[in-house]
């Protein structure tokens, strides 16, 4: 995005190098522009592991010698990744305004399009930030999906019933009762359910030792191959039932902080094997935190405010960036962060007596040069 480049007090026709005074304003004309300050973007990739239990893994030692390790639903979470992002945001406390109105001089300025401070009687200063782009990622857990055997394709719900009925035949010139039973179906118990989920894991079993010995007209090759890869694959389902089965997923979140003081960190998230990100309160969780360190700043400038009209610009600090896992440095890098500098200070009166042109790092709000126009 191009810099926006607003040209103030310029109704006079010509700038004497004795700052010769100019027809009178009779309407105030202000200008505003900021300087930035540096907020750190944490985009945290975490993967969960969801342990969902089987319905049946109370049966699972007794119907097949197997103790599940999954008796109940939960989640683990573990920390992957950490990407750390400085964003350049207009500073709220470092907002001011150049006036013209009675006697002035012209004064042109050059501002970014967040309005920091680019450059004064200079040029257009750098390129702005891309503004508008959004990357939209659905980070909303997926739904689970819990063991269950009438999902299976190959199981039926119901079962056959017979019931007891009776109907009397003449035989051999003698009625005689004769069992005549009548066909109902009825949904399958909890046990029924076992005792099936059992037997076609026996089943399976029998019939892959069948495929591997060649007692059977399977032809070796590509389809023997997927033959027993289904075989597996129906096993590893039927035993779900009574051993549970793990989902994993990866979540991205993000989340801002911005360094207050130096050599002080500041919480950016608490993070829990149980939970993820969880809310910086709960102190039982671990926390991860940024720290500026090592940093080295300016004297400070005693006169950086007062009365007579001046441009005010930063000398930011400079040091190391930290993230701390709770005391433990994990990752640093070199970094600047203006607000934790210096605010100076340079007079109008000298800009427009001296016919100075003055450019600035519109990012960190530091003076890049000053040169005769």
């Amino acid at each position: 995005m191009k810099r926006l480049f607003i040209t103030i007090l310029s109704l006079a026709l010509a700038l004497g190098a004795n700052a010769q005074k100019k027809k009178e304003l009779t309407t105030v004309v202000d200008v505003n522009y900021c300087l930035p300050k540096v907020v750190y973007q944490l985009e945290v990739t975490m993967e969960c592991t969801h342990a969902i239990p089987g319905p049946y893994w109370k049966y699972a030692e007794k119907e097949l010698g197997m103790v599940p390790k999954i008796v109940q639903d939960e989640e683990r979470w573990v920390l992957k990744d950490v990407r750390v992002k400085p964003l350049y945001v207009p500073d709220e406390k470092a907002v001011y305004t150049v006036a013209a109105s009675v006697d002035y001089s012209s004064l042109a300025l050059s501002l970014s399009a967040e309005g920091f401070l680019a450059g004064v009687c200079a040029g257009n200063g750098a390129e702005a930030g891309d503004y508008g782009t959004l990357h939209y990622k659905n980070d909303e857990a997926d739904e689970v999906e819990y063991v269950d055997i009438m999902k299976f394709k190959t199981y039926n719900y119901l079962k056959e019933v017979l019931d007891t009925n009776y109907t009397f035949q003449e035989i051999d010139g003698e009625m005689k009762k004769i069992w005549d039973p009548i066909i109902r179906y009825e949904r399958k118990s909890e046990m029924d359910n076992v005792k099936e989920a059992v037997s076609e894991i026996f089943r399976i079993r029998a019939e892959r030792v069948q495929l591997l010995e060649a007692d059977n007209d399977v032809p070796d090759g590509k389809s023997l191959d997927i033959i027993l890869r289904e075989y597996d694959r129906m096993e590893a389902n039927y035993l779900s039932l009574f051993l549970g089965k793990e989902e994993k997923r990866r979540v991205k979140r993000v989340v801002t902080c911005a360094p207050v003081k130096i050599g002080e960190p500041v919480v950016a998230f608490r993070f829990s094997p149980k939970e993820g990100i969880t809310d910086v309160k709960n102190v039982s969780a671990q926390t991860y935190a940024l720290r500026l360190s090592d940093a080295i700043v300016p004297a400070s400038d005693e006169e950086a405010k007062g009365e007579v009209p001046a441009i005010y610009y930063r000398v930011p600090a400079i040091g190391t960036l930290q993230l701390l896992r709770g005391k433990e440095v994990v990752m640093s890098t070199e970094a600047v962060v203006p607000q934790l500098g210096m605010l100076k200070r340079f007079p109008i009166e000298v800009i427009t007596n001296e016919g100075l042109a003055l450019e600035f790092h519109p990012q960190f709000g530091s003076l890049k040069s000053v040169k005769k126009k």
